[in-house]
């Protein structure tokens, strides 16, 4: 499963607007397809919509692929699964009378 890594994103843009020299009011002057609250957003390593991930890349210069991480967590399947499942015989809680 792919994820984003959105911390990362975040130092990447904020060093990207020092670089460039922007604070958040002139970015926002400067690039009006965006705002102030999702630069924050972004900045504070906060979940963006693909969109404005997108939008925020292409307008900063920075590759989105970058902060694109894979999990090669393992697969589970039904077999793996059921071979997991307890399948000794246990006793109850309650006795019969």
């Amino acid at each position: 499963m792919a994820k984003l890594d959105f911390a990362a994103f975040g130092d990447a843009l904020q060093q990207r607007l020092d670089e460039i020299g922007y604070s958040l009011r002139r970015a926002e002057q400067k690039w009006p397809e965006t705002n102030r609250a999702t630069l924050s957003h972004a900045i504070n390593g906060k979940r963006l919509s693909p969109e404005n991930y997108l939008l925020l890349c292409e307008l900063a210069g920075l590759d989105p692929y970058r902060f694109l991480s894979r999990d090669r967590s393992r697969r589970f399947t039904r077999k793996s699964i059921f071979n997991q499942l307890v399948k000794a015989r246990v006793s109850r809680g309650t006795e019969k009378f």
